[in-house]
């Protein structure tokens, strides 16, 4: 018992020590690019510059024509979506200092996906093409096995938002309709396993967003009412919803990642977790967010980036970097 006293004592300084160092944002800093698209282009920053106000991006791809982006990192690939094509790149060859375009494979998409985005799934990718009423399954690993979504009975256009909700190995379609939220087979409408459920209250505006929280096995949507933003959840088959930002029913998006957080954000921000922050910056409209890994938030705001430090809450404001350019869509991207 005595000896056990001692080693408790003597470790004391270390475990204090240990502890410290497991506080606070990633330490050391984990060592990212931050990909940002926009006007026909897609700029890498390091994820460490931005948080210190660097401007210089490492690499700058060309892409005409850019609809969105999205960042798999079970598949380490990066996907740009076009009104006629997706593309997807290895990033196993990017580092701190550089992100090599590379040759992509490349899917054909038979609609035009002009103001389409692109949702990740476990093993597919959706390409939701809303100006054409279509959406389009691909495989992540190699965007082989091209098949259509059955969207039969879901509102056209901009009436509807999809996501892929994993359920065990299956990647079902998650919908956000203004009267439902709910999920089902992508190729079988009246198959299982499906849920639906009515929201409450009706949103008058809407939807804006549809994104799944993986942490949680959830999916996370937003609409507004003539008064307020609304956050839907969907967890097992309970339906819940309440208000976020904060009196300006504009629209807004979700930023998710099960190790980051997750932040509702256009008129203003709103950290949901780890730790409810409440609305912040509510006279600034942001237009594309990201969550990083490193459990900081990326905000594009015009032409500036601001990035914060999720750890504390309020969310501190680590800097705002004016980048020359308005992002649309943003992605972490882990390097070695």
């Amino acid at each position: 018992m005595r000896h056990s006293k001692q080693l408790t004592y003597a470790l004391g300084p270390l475990l204090a020590l240990f502890l410290t160092a497991c506080t606070g944002s990633q330490e050391p800093p984990l060592p990212a690019l931050v990909a940002a698209g926009g006007q026909d282009q897609v700029r890498f920053y390091r994820a460490q510059d931005l948080q210190g106000g660097g401007v210089n991006p490492v690499a700058t791809w060309s892409t005409p024509g850019l609809q969105d982006l999205a960042y798999s990192n079970a598949f380490q690939k990066l996907y740009l979506l076009f009104p006629d094509r997706v593309e997807a790149y290895d990033t196993t060859g990017f580092t701190a200092d550089a992100a090599p375009q590379g040759t992509p494979s490349l899917a054909s998409l038979p609609a035009d996906c002009t103001g389409g985005h692109l949702r990740l799934g476990q093993g597919r990718l959706l390409a939701h093409c809303p100006a054409t009423g279509r959406a389009f399954l691909l495989a992540l690993s190699d965007l082989s096995a091209l098949q259509e979504a059955d969207l039969t009975g879901l509102p056209p256009g901009n009436g509807v938002r999809l996501a892929l909700f994993p359920q065990g190995t299956l990647d079902l379609l998650g919908y956000l309709t203004p009267q439902a939220l709910g999920y089902r087979p992508t190729l079988d409408p009246a198959g299982t396993p499906s849920l639906e459920k009515p929201l409450d209250p009706l949103p008058s505006q809407g939807p804006f967003d549809l994104q799944t929280d993986r942490g949680q096995g959830q999916l996370l949507g937003l609409a507004a009412t003539t008064t307020e933003v609304r956050l839907y959840a969907l967890k097992g088959d309970v339906l819940t919803s309440r208000k976020v930002l904060g009196d300006f029913p504009r629209p807004s998006h979700l930023a998710l990642d099960p190790v980051g957080g997750g932040v509702v954000y256009g008129q203003g921000f709103q950290v949901l977790f780890p730790k409810d922050s409440g609305p912040q910056q509510p006279f600034e409209t942001y237009s594309a967010g990201l969550v990083g890994q490193d459990g900081y938030l990326y905000l594009a705001q015009g032409t500036a980036l601001e990035v914060y430090d999720l750890v504390p809450t309020p969310p501190l404001l680590v800097r705002s970097t004016p980048l020359g350019f308005n992002p649309t869509s943003l992605a972490f991207v882990p390097v070695e």
